[in-house]
């Protein structure tokens, strides 16, 4: 008796798991078909090159992100001067299942050919990265020798107690569905055009790569500002700790924004962000 409510329950959650995994695909389907695309690409994503100075600025964005989600940064920056580049980092500006085929490698690739276009004709490049951008950024800059480099909450550690369930949690439910954000953060995440799901794989994918990055941030040793919102909800703050403790640049900078979220950068912040920024790459 006791082996044959075994078999059930096993069958059950058989069932159950099957049904969730159904019901997750296809609203992920539904969500990803809302955005309004031209030539497979969602409008208002796409990369920009703003040549300007002598002196560039590289712009990565964040995962599930695109361009869009740093253009501001990139016109305040295009304002003083800088030849700004902000690349698709591949998967992204598309669909979430593009982003689903893609790996840490594919997107480190995206950033090091738009590193190296910057570099190949322009007296000093910087770099800024945001979430997974700052990741990259950290990576760039341990193999090459970039003028500076500004991380904004870079995950070096995650808060989420799920990734090391990821594999088991993929059975049943394979894309998180805007469980990235608040409600509050929900109209942000809109209108920065951001995907509406997050894939497991592309989850696992960024623990991978943060695992990564880590041993080889003591290469870096360019000029660093390493920003971090205190209350982001997706980025441990201690990550900014890390960094700062082991990069080995002789001039490094701790920027704390005190009101911000991991996607939200409130305008005061924002503008703390830009004249502190600013301020930093004119004197790296």
């Amino acid at each position: 008796m006791k082996f044959r409510k075994t078999i059930s329950l096993i069958l059950l959650l058989i069932v159950i798991g099957s049904v969730s995994r159904v019901i997750n695909i296809y609203s992920v389907k539904y969500l990803d078909a809302r955005f309004s695309r031209e030539d497979g690409v969602i409008r208002g994503t796409q990369e920009f090159y703003i040549e300007k100075g002598k002196d560039a600025v590289l712009l990565l964005h964040g995962l599930t992100a695109n361009p869009h989600s740093v253009k501001e940064i990139g016109i305040f920056l295009v304002e003083r001067g800088y030849t700004v580049y902000a690349p698709v980092i591949k998967g992204h500006g598309t669909s979430v299942f593009d982003l689903e085929k893609t790996n840490y490698l594919d997107w480190y690739n995206s950033a090091e050919t738009a590193y190296l276009k910057l570099a190949s004709n322009h007296d000093k490049v910087y770099i800024i990265g945001t979430s997974l951008g700052g990741l990259i950024a950290l990576d760039l800059a341990s193999k090459y020798d970039a003028d500076g480099l500004i991380v904004v909450n870079a995950p070096i550690e995650i808060k989420s107690e799920f990734t090391n369930m990821l594999p088991l949690v993929y059975l049943v439910s394979p894309y998180s569905i805007r469980g990235l954000f608040t409600l509050q953060e929900l109209p942000i995440a809109v209108d920065l055009k951001l995907y509406d799901t997050l894939p497991l794989k592309s989850a696992a994918q960024l623990v991978s790569y943060l695992n990564h990055v880590k041993p080889k941030i003591n290469n870096v040793d360019e000029p660093i500002l390493v920003v971090q919102s205190l209350k982001d909800d997706i980025v441990n703050p201690e990550s900014a700790d890390y960094i700062m403790n082991n990069v080995n640049s002789s001039k490094k900078e701790l920027l704390l924004l005190k009101d911000s979220t991991h996607i939200n950068i409130v305008t005061s912040d924002k503008e703390l962000l830009e004249r502190e920024g600013y301020a930093f790459i004119k004197n790296a």
